[in-house]
């Protein structure tokens, strides 16, 4: 067994299987494990991983998020509680307030099974974007007033692994998955976005501005986004 070292995935062990004509790949334990065919080559490898980050990323996000009943978790403006129903089988119940949403799956359901995970994680984005409108709205309409800046209007998204976007009209496009974030991480996304009203780029002047807008944090709340634990699949 070898190893090569990724910016991203950090140590991914290599092992040459004889009888493979395929490359395989699964984390485990937080590492990438790679079984591969004889005679492939370092650059031939380098190529498969770059070919399935986007999968590797996934699956990696999959291998450390768990489930669990009673777990309850804190949206902006929410909260969604899980739980288990034995009235539906096969089939995931919602029961709704103001405040809470309780997402009940079917009585004996292995939570942390990798196609459950999947649908769980797809309910809890349903639950987002029907939420995200009422509480996302306020708050960015609340933040171009204290900031005087006028976008043409907010449109709400579903994408998670984009989580803004301001096109050229200066129309500004949030993701309803905002709402997994806390407020302050909420915010850097939206002055990010009211930003590009100004700078339509990511100069110097680009983030000058948005560190002038989140009160001169912006490095500290980008490290924190790009370490949070979201609850749900990107």
């Amino acid at each position: 067994m070898y190893y090569i070292d990724d910016k991203e995935f950090g140590r991914i062990y290599i092992a040459v299987r004889g009888n493979m004509r395929n490359v395989t790949m699964r984390w485990r334990g937080g590492n990438i494990y790679m079984n591969v065919p004889p005679g492939a080559s370092r650059q031939q490898l380098e190529n498969i991983i770059n070919d399935f980050r986007t999968r590797l990323r996934k699956s990696r996000q999959q291998d450390t998020l768990s489930y669990h009943l009673g777990q309850v978790i804190q949206c902006y403006g929410f909260t969604i509680t899980i739980n288990e129903q034995d009235q539906l089988p096969g089939k995931i119940i919602f029961s709704k307030t103001d405040t809470n949403v309780v997402v009940s799956v079917p009585q004996g359901t292995d939570l942390n099974h990798h196609h459950n995970k999947e649908w769980v994680s797809k309910a809890l984005k349903m639950m987002a974007h029907e939420r995200a409108a009422r509480v996302l709205l306020p708050l960015a309409k609340s933040i171009t007033q204290r900031l005087a800046v006028a976008p043409r209007h907010f449109e709400i998204g579903r994408g998670l692994r984009k989580l803004g976007h301001c096109t050229p009209a200066g129309v500004i496009q949030l993701s309803a998955n905002l709402v997994f974030l806390p407020e302050e991480l909420i915010t850097l996304v939206v002055c990010h976005e009211l930003a590009h009203l100004t700078h339509m780029n990511h100069s110097p002047q680009f983030h000058a501005l948005l560190n002038a807008y989140v009160g001169g944090r912006e490095k500290q709340l980008e490290r924190q986004l790009k370490t949070f634990p979201w609850p749900v699949i990107k």
